[in-house]
C-alpha cells in the first residue's frame, strides 16, 4: 500500500510501531507450499484469512506470535468472499476489532503480516475506495466496500488491515480486485466464519432456475419480478409446479426485483419452506416451494 504515513505530517507516526507490535500478538504466518500467507486470530483458536492464498489444502502450518510451529486444519473456504477459516491450537489472543467503523476515502490504514520465518511484516497507506454494500465478482456479499489505494505485497493476503489506532478494519483479500487490495470488513468475517465452523462452506439457497429481470402486468398495474428462462428438472421450482415464462413477483412476502434481491432472500431460507407470488399469463398464483441447498455450481 503507498504512500506511506511518514510523507504526511498529519500522521502520527511516533506510535505506528507500538500499534504494529500491538496487532503482531494476534497475526500467525502461513507456510504454504507454493507461496506464503498471513492470518489473523479472529476467535480462541481460530485464524482467518485469504480462501485464494490456500490452493486448497486441506491442512497448513502456522507460526505463531511465540515463534511456535503448530499444525492448522483448514475447516472451511468461501471462495465468493475469499475467506477461510483455519482451526489450531495454542494460546494467542484475538485481535481487537473496529466492528462498527465506517472507513473514509484517504484514512490511514496499515496491514500486518507474518513470514514463515516469524518476521513480521508491515505496510503503509490509505483507503483509496469506500462505500455500502456490494457483490464481489463472485457474487458473495460484503457488508461495506473497502479497497485500498494499491496492491498487497508478497505474504500479506488474509493479513489483518487496521485502522490508525491499531483496531482491525478487516482482513486483506488479493483476489477481488485486478489493481488493489481488498479489505472483508468485520461484518463479513463475522458472518461468514460463522457458517464455515458450522458447515465448512457457506450455504446458499437453491430454487433450480435460470430467471432475468421484467416488468409485469397485473390487476391493478404493473410491478416488476423476474421471469423464469429455464427450469431445473430435478430442482425444488419443478417440483412445486413453477415453469418457464412465470414471473416471481415476490418470494416470502418480500419483492425480488432482481437476481440479487433473490439470492439474499434465499441465503435465510436454506430448508425452510417459501411462498412465491407468481404470475402467469397475467394472472397471479400462489406456489410453496422447500428450498434447497445451492450445489457448489448451479443456477439459483
Amino acid at each position: 500500500m503507498t504512500p506511506t504515513p511518514a510523507s504526511h505530517p498529519a500522521h502520527d507516526t511516533s506510535r505506528l510501531p507500538d500499534a504494529v507490535d500491538r496487532l503482531a500478538t494476534a497475526v500467525v504466518g502461513i507456510a504454504l507450499r507454493r507461496s506464503a500467507a498471513s492470518g489473523v486470530v479472529w476467535r480462541p483458536g481460530v485464524v482467518v484469512t485469504a480462501a485464494s492464498a490456500l490452493w486448497r489444502a486441506p491442512r497448513v502450518h502456522l507460526v505463531l506470535p511465540s515463534g511456535e510451529q503448530v499444525a492448522g486444519e483448514v475447516r472451511g473456504v468461501d471462495a465468493s468472499t475469499d475467506l477461510a477459516a483455519i482451526a489450531f491450537e495454542g494460546d494467542v489472543q484475538p485481535a481487537e476489532r473496529a466492528a462498527a467503523a465506517t472507513p473514509r476515502v484517504g484514512d490511514f490504514v496499515f496491514a500486518v503480516g507474518r513470514e514463515p520465518s516469524g518476521r513480521v511484516q508491515a505496510s503503509f497507506g490509505h483507503v483509496g475506495a469506500a462505500g455500502g454494500e456490494w457483490r464481489t465478482w463472485r457474487g458473495g456479499r460484503v457488508e461495506r466496500l473497502i479497497r485500498l489505494d494499491g496492491g498487497l505485497y508478497p505474504g500479506l493476503a488474509g493479513a489483518p488491515v487496521a485502522d490508525a489506532t491499531g483496531q482491525v478494519l478487516g482482513v486483506a483479500s488479493p483476489a477481488l480486485s485486478r489493481l488493489h487490495g481488498v479489505v472483508l470488513p468485520v461484518a463479513t468475517v463475522d458472518r461468514v466464519l460463522g457458517q464455515l465452523l458450522a458447515h465448512g462452506h457457506v450455504p446458499r439457497g437453491y430454487l433450480g432456475i435460470a430467471a432475468q429481470p421484467v416488468r409485469v402486468a397485473l390487476e391493478g398495474g404493473s410491478t416488476e419480478g423476474l421471469l423464469v428462462s429455464s427450469v431445473a428438472d430435478d430442482g425444488p421450482a419443478a417440483a412445486a409446479g413453477l415453469i418457464v415464462g412465470d414471473v416471481i413477483v415476490s418470494a416470502g412476502g418480500r419483492p425480488v426485483a432482481s437476481i440479487e434481491a433473490l439470492r439474499d432472500l434465499l441465503a435465510e431460507q436454506v430448508g425452510a419452506q417459501l411462498r412465491l407470488q407468481v404470475a402467469r399469463g397475467g394472472l397471479p398464483l400462489e406456489l410453496t416451494l422447500d428450498v434447497a441447498e445451492r450445489p457448489r455450481h448451479g443456477c439459483h
